[in-house]
């Protein structure tokens, strides 16, 4: 039997629906982010997420003094992992993604592979 790739276009709801979902499960990133759905928008060029959506306390602390440091561990920690779960569940092989950050009139941009690897690998 054969199995049907699905294109990315089917599935680009679904992350979205992912992402936001991590966001509200994880305690401080729910404290700080009051509206989820203009904090990330997953489109089929690019996840952008909206870092002026975070409360002034946490961009204070955590994006000003560092905003590219902050980015790159925010993707790191963040983003990759739901990205290595994501992968799973609709079973690419690997995928391509961009990611761009905004805050304060400044954009952050990377591109990366995440492949689904086995615990074997």
């Amino acid at each position: 039997m054969q199995t049907r790739a699905i294109d990315y276009s089917d599935v680009v709801e679904l992350l979205q629906h992912k992402i936001i979902t991590y966001i509200r499960l994880n305690p401080s990133l729910n404290k700080h982010v009051q509206y989820k759905k203009r904090f990330v928008d997953n489109t089929l060029e690019a996840i952008t997420f909206n870092f002026h959506e975070f409360s002034d306390p946490y961009r204070a602390a955590h994006i000003d003094p560092d905003f590219e440091d902050y980015c790159i561990k925010f993707i790191d920690k963040i983003v990759k992992p739901v990205l290595v779960d994501f992968i799973k569940e609709v079973k690419y092989g690997g995928y391509g993604f961009y990611v761009l950050i905004r805050y304060k009139g400044e954009k952050f941009e990377k591109r990366f592979t995440i492949l689904n690897k086995t615990e074997d690998e």
